[in-house]
C-alpha cells in the first residue's frame, strides 16, 4: 500500500508539472500574436484600389512603429494645386517667393524642434505627376528615403475694410490641412486640420493697401503653420 501511494504521489507531480508547461504556452503564444499585430509593410495594392477583408481587419487592429530616429520629407500640396491658378507673374514675384520661403522655414523650424526628428529635407513638385495620388507621393518619399512623408495645404482668405477718417483694417483667416504618411506601410497615423486668424491696422501712409493685406494674410499662415509643429511634434514624441 505505501509502494502504491508513493507511486500516486509521483504521478500526480509528473501531472502538476506537465500542466505548468502547458499554462506557460499562451504567453508565448500572445507575445508571437502582439508581434504579428505590428504592420511593417504595406499591405494596399497600387493595381488594385480594393482591399481585402483579411487586409483590411489587419489593417484596424494592427499597429505601426515609429523609429526614434526619422527622416521625414516635406510636400507642399498647396503650391502644386495652385500653380495653375495664379498667374505667372504672380508666382514670379519676389514678395510671393519670400513669403513661401518664410513658411516653410517656419514648419521646418517647428519640425526639427523634435528629437526624434534627424534630417528634414523638403519634396519637389516635379517629382510628383500630375495625379499627386497618395500612391505617387509616397513613392516618390521612398525614393528619397524618408521615413515620413508630410503634406500639407494652405488656404487663407483675407478681408479689407477701408475707413474714410480711420486707419484702414485687414482680417486674414488661414486654414492648413496636413497628414503624415509611414512610408513603409503606407498608412497615415496623424492628420489635423488647423484655422487661425491675424488682424492688422494700417498705421502709416508709407505702408500700402496691398502691403497690409500681405502681411496680414502671411501673419495668419505663419500662426496656423507654427500650430501644425506644435501638434505633430507632440504626436511624434508620444509615438
Amino acid at each position: 500500500m505505501l509502494h502504491l501511494l508513493k507511486s500516486l504521489s509521483v504521478l500526480s507531480i509528473l501531472f502538476l508539472a506537465a500542466c505548468s508547461g502547458i499554462n506557460r504556452m499562451p504567453s508565448t503564444y500572445a507575445s508571437a500574436t502582439y508581434d504579428a499585430d505590428v504592420i511593417e509593410h504595406s499591405l494596399f495594392a497600387s493595381q488594385d484600389k480594393t482591399i481585402s477583408e483579411e487586409d483590411i481587419q489587419r489593417l484596424l487592429n494592427g499597429q505601426i512603429k515609429i523609429k526614434d530616429s526619422l527622416r521625414i520629407a516635406i510636400f507642399n500640396y498647396s503650391i502644386y494645386s495652385q500653380r495653375n491658378i495664379y498667374p505667372k507673374y504672380y508666382r514670379t514675384d519676389e514678395e510671393y517667393l519670400k513669403t513661401q520661403q518664410a513658411y516653410i522655414h517656419t514648419l521646418t523650424s517647428q519640425i526639427e524642434n523634435c528629437k526624434k526628428i534627424k534630417k528634414t529635407f523638403l519634396m519637389p513638385s516635379m517629382m510628383v505627376d500630375t495625379k499627386s495620388s497618395i500612391t505617387n507621393l509616397r513613392e516618390t518619399a521612398v525614393r528619397l528615403q524618408a521615413d515620413l512623408l508630410l503634406v500639407y495645404n494652405v488656404k487663407s482668405d483675407i478681408y479689407y475694410k477701408y475707413k474714410t477718417f480711420k486707419a484702414d483694417e485687414a482680417k486674414a483667416f488661414a486654414t492648413i490641412e496636413c497628414f503624415l504618411m509611414d512610408t513603409r506601410t503606407g498608412l497615415i497615423p496623424f492628420t489635423t486640420i488647423t484655422t487661425e486668424e491675424s488682424f492688422m491696422k494700417k498705421t502709416s501712409d508709407d505702408f500700402t493697401t496691398d502691403e497690409l493685406r500681405r502681411n496680414t494674410e502671411k501673419e495668419a499662415v505663419i500662426k496656423a503653420l507654427e500650430t501644425i509643429g506644435v501638434s505633430l511634434n507632440g504626436y511624434l514624441e508620444g509615438a
